[in-house]
């Protein structure tokens, strides 16, 4: 029997898999993200404090500083300002800017630097003319009154950092103010009749000559014209046949109704606002501007609301022996009605555009 010899067969060659190269070559490359090298930042971290130079109303220099004495002592009596990075707030300023009286408490403002004696207050939001920023104390001016504020509850900006402001202008006898100003206080509105010597428009105060009407006169508009006119601008007003009641108040207390109705109808919305609505309350009495439905006071009726208001207004605010009388007319925050009954600064201005429409000045 022959032998038969078996060979061996060749050994069949498997080439290799696409997908296992791919994905060690991505591996590897992730890999060598992770490992290598990062590369130092190429901006360093802005410094703590920047100071600004001013001229013409522009930016003409910007340099960083590490302490806020190095920024200052850069500034110096020179136009212009230091600001802090983390939160770009002013905190050196010099000459005159804008202020911004800071949430959620009323601003009180100051007959002088020592912060003692109270003159009046302002809403948060409201915006005032920044004269001189001190560290402690600065001197501001809004709505005819110059005085003082603690500088901490104020956020300033100087003029070249301050594009939008507010400003008068005259339109035949109207006189118009817009009003930039946070939390709703701003807008366009009729600041009441305009003075003859009014500029055709200007940043600086002006004051309507509606302001100073003796509100202890009585009006020669009728309790029928007074309805009318509510009628005329809100059909559904609760208010429509309040006339009479008006004019009653006007003949027991001596306060001109067209005002009364005016007031009314600047602060409930001719009847129909929440307070209004639930507490019969026309006039924001005790309406504060942390709780204004919480805090007002409550009447059983707008009739109601209309005689103890009248009264309360009469006494206090229009009698020379009143708690809260400077002066016997709508005013501003320097003097008059809105020194003490209002926050809103412009309170008194929003108020004589009405009556001006109502031709009741």
């Amino acid at each position: 029997m022959s032998k038969r010899t078996i060979r061996p067969t060749r050994p069949v060659r498997k080439s290799g898999s696409w997908k296992g190269i791919l994905f060690f070559f991505l591996f590897g490359m992730l890999l060598f993200v992770l490992f290598r090298d990062k590369p130092k930042t190429i901006l360093p971290p802005a410094s703590p404090y920047i100071a600004e130079l001013y001229r013409d109303g522009k930016v003409i220099e910007e340099k960083e500083f590490d302490s806020f004495d190095q920024a200052k002592a850069f500034v110096g009596q020179q136009r212009g300002a230091v600001q802090r990075t983390t939160d770009e707030r002013y905190l050196y300023l010099t000459g005159s800017g804008i202020g911004i009286a800071d949430a959620p408490e009323t601003l009180n403002i100051y007959a002088d630097r020592t912060l003692k004696k109270r003159l009046t207050y302002v809403a948060p939001g409201s915006r005032l003319s920044l004269l001189t920023y001190g560290e402690q104390a600065s001197r501001i001016e809004i709505a005819g009154l110059t005085g003082y504020v603690d500088s901490d509850r104020l956020t300033p900006y100087p003029l070249e950092r301050s594009s939008n402001r507010s400003y008068y202008e005259t339109r035949g006898d109207r006189l118009l103010h817009y009003i930039v100003a946070d939390a709703g206080l701003g807008g366009l509105i009729t600041a009441g009749q305009a003075p003859s010597s009014a500029p055709e428009r200007t940043t600086t105060y002006v004051e309507s000559k509606t302001l100073t009407k003796n509100l202890r006169q009585p009006t020669d508009l009728t309790a029928k014209q007074l309805d009318a006119y509510i009628k005329k601008n809100a059909p559904d007003s609760p208010l429509i046949g309040t006339g009479k009641t008006f004019k009653q108040v006007e003949r027991d207390h001596k306060v001109n109704a067209a005002y009364l109705l005016a007031h009314a109808i600047h602060e409930s919305n001719y009847g129909r606002s929440e307070i209004a609505r639930d507490k019969f309350n026309l006039f924001g009495v005790n309406a504060t501007d942390i709780a204004p439905g919480q805090n007002a006071t409550a009447y059983t009726s707008f009739e109601d609301s209309i005689r103890k208001t009248g009264k309360f207004i009469a006494q206090d605010y229009l009698a020379e022996d009143g708690k809260y009388y400077r002066g016997a007319f709508l005013g501003n925050k320097a003097r008059g009605m809105n020194v003490f009954y209002a926050s809103d600064p412009y309170w008194s201005e929003k108020i004589a555009g009405i009556l001006l429409k109502m031709n009741a000045v």
